[in-house]
C-alpha cells in the first residue's frame, strides 16, 4: 500500500507543472493568432487582392505536407522542451524578419518573396513547436487526461483571442511592424515558460538512423491503421479547413463585403477563438461524461452550417455571431480529437503521429488556399462553395464514428510489435 503511494507520488512529481504548461501554450498561440491576422493584412495592404493571402499562406501548409512527417522521428529522439524552444525562436525570427521588412520599406516596395521566406520560417518553427507541445501535454493522468486538453485547449483559445484582438487594435496603434514585434515577444514567453517545465524523462526515444524509415513508417501505420484515429484524423482535418478558409478569407471579406477597417476585422477574427472559448469552458466541464466521437460528430455538422451563415452575413454583429459559432464548433472538435489521439497513442510516437496528423491537416490547408487564391469569386462566394465540401467531410465524420463500434468488434487481436518498428 505504502509502495503504491509512493510511486504514484513519484510519477506526481515526474509531471510537468500545469502553469508554466497552459502559460506556454497560452504564449505558442497567441503569438500564432497575431501573426496569421497581420500577415493576411499586409498581404492585403501589398497586393489588394485576397487571392494573395491564400498564395502566401499555401507556403505555410506546403512545409507541414511535405516537411513535417519527415520531422516526425526526430521529435521523439530528441528532448521536447529543446525542439519546442528551438521551434519557438525560429518563429519568433520569421516574425521579426517580416517587422523589419514592414519597418524600412513601404508597402508597394514589398517584394512577395520576403513574405514567403518568412513565412516558411515561421512554418518550420510551428512543425517543431507544436506536435512537442502534445507531448508535453501529454505527461498527466490518462484518467484525467481529456479534462486535462480541454483547459489547456482553454488557454489556447484564450491565447486566439487575445493575439487575434492585440493584432487588430495594433494595427492602427503601431502599424504592422510594432504588431509583429509584439508578436515576437511572445513567442520569447513561450520559450521561457518551458525553461520552466520541470520533467525529469524528456530524452526522448534512442534509435539509430538506419532504424528512421521503420520508425517513419510505425508512425504512419498508427495514425491510418487504428479506427479511432480515422475519425479523428477526418474531423481534425476539417476543423482546421474552416480555420484555414477563415485565415484565406475574412480579411476580404471583411474589408470588401462587410466594408471594415483593419481594427474590426480583429474584433470579427477573435470572434472565432470567443466562441472557441465558449466551447473549451463547456467541455472542460462534461468531456468526462460524454463520448469524445458524439463531440466530433456535431461538430462537423455545426461547423459546415455556420460556415454557410457567415456566408449571408450583411453586418458586423452577424459575422461576428456566425464566426463564433464556428469557433465553437471547432473547438468541440479538436477537443474531442486531441483527447482521442492523446489517450490512443503512447507517448513514445506522439511526435510522429502528430506530424502525419499535421501532414493530412496541411494538405486541406493547401485544398483551401488553392480555392481561395485561384478562385475569381467574391470571399462571400467561396464562403458558401466550401460550406458544402465541409458538409461532404462532416458526412463521413459521422458515418466513420457510427462504425467504431463495428470496427472494434471486427478487428482481430493485435500481434506483437515487430522489433523493427517502435
Amino acid at each position: 500500500m505504502a509502495s503504491s503511494i509512493g510511486k504514484a507520488a513519484q510519477r506526481s512529481m515526474q509531471r510537468p507543472s500545469p502553469l508554466p504548461l497552459y502559460v506556454m501554450l497560452f504564449a505558442m498561440q497567441c503569438a500564432r493568432s497575431m501573426f496569421i491576422v497581420l500577415l493576411s493584412w499586409f498581404t492585403l495592404e501589398i497586393t489588394g487582392t485576397v487571392r494573395s493571402v491564400g498564395k502566401v499562406l499555401i507556403c505555410w501548409q506546403l512545409l507541414a505536407f511535405t516537411v513535417g512527417p519527415l520531422l516526425g522521428p526526430h521529435l521523439d529522439r530528441l528532448p521536447r522542451r529543446h525542439l519546442f524552444a528551438l521551434g519557438e525562436s525560429l518563429h519568433a525570427a520569421g516574425v521579426l524578419l517580416l517587422s523589419l521588412v514592414a519597418l524600412f520599406l513601404s508597402p508597394v516596395d514589398v517584394p512577395m518573396a520576403a513574405l514567403y521566406a518568412c513565412a516558411c520560417l515561421a512554418s518550420l518553427g510551428s512543425l517543431l513547436s507544436y506536435p512537442t507541445s502534445q507531448a508535453l501535454l501529454q505527461r498527466t493522468d490518462k484518467d484525467q487526461l481529456a479534462r486535462t486538453v480541454a483547459f489547456s485547449l482553454l488557454g489556447v483559445q484564450t491565447g486566439n483571442i487575445a493575439g487575434a484582438a492585440l493584432a487588430g487594435l495594433g494595427l492602427p496603434l503601431l502599424g504592422v511592424a510594432g504588431g509583429l514585434a509584439i508578436c515576437a515577444a511572445w513567442s520569447f514567453v513561450a520559450v521561457l515558460s518551458v525553461s520552466l517545465l520541470k520533467v525529469d524523462s524528456d530524452r526522448g526515444l534512442a534509435m539509430s538512423r538506419a532504424r528512421h524509415r521503420l520508425v517513419l513508417l510505425g508512425g504512419t501505420i498508427s495514425t491510418i491503421g487504428d479506427p479511432r484515429l480515422r475519425a479523428s484524423l477526418c474531423a481534425l482535418m476539417l476543423a482546421y479547413a474552416s480555420a484555414h478558409a477563415s485565415n484565406a478569407l475574412l480579411a476580404g471579406f471583411a474589408r470588401d463585403d462587410l466594408k471594415l477597417s483593419g481594427e474590426l476585422y480583429g474584433w470579427i477574427a477573435a470572434m472565432y477563438s470567443g466562441g472557441g472559448l465558449l466551447g473549451c469552458a463547456v467541455l472542460a466541464r462534461f468531456i468526462d461524461r460524454l463520448d469524445t466521437g458524439v463531440f466530433m460528430s456535431i461538430g462537423s455538422v455545426l461547423i459546415s452550417l455556420a460556415t454557410a451563415l457567415l456566408s449571408t452575413a450583411q453586418t458586423l454583429s452577424e459575422a461576428m455571431l456566425w464566426q463564433g459559432l464556428i469557433g465553437l464548433s471547432f473547438m468541440m472538435i479538436r477537443v474531442a480529437g486531441d483527447a482521442t489521439v492523446l489517450k490512443t497513442v503512447p507517448n513514445r510516437r506522439v511526435g510522429r503521429v502528430r506530424s502525419n496528423i499535421e501532414a493530412a491537416i496541411g494538405l486541406a490547408a493547401l485544398v483551401v488556399y488553392l480555392i481561395a487564391s485561384l478562385s475569381n469569386l467574391e470571399a462571400r462566394q467561396t464562403f458558401l462553395g466550401l460550406s458544402g465540401l465541409f458538409a461532404c467531410a462532416a458526412v463521413a465524420v459521422v458515418l466513420l464514428e457510427r462504425s467504431q463500434p463495428r470496427a472494434a468488434a471486427t478487428c482481430p487481436p493485435r500481434r506483437p510489435r515487430p522489433r523493427g518498428l517502435v
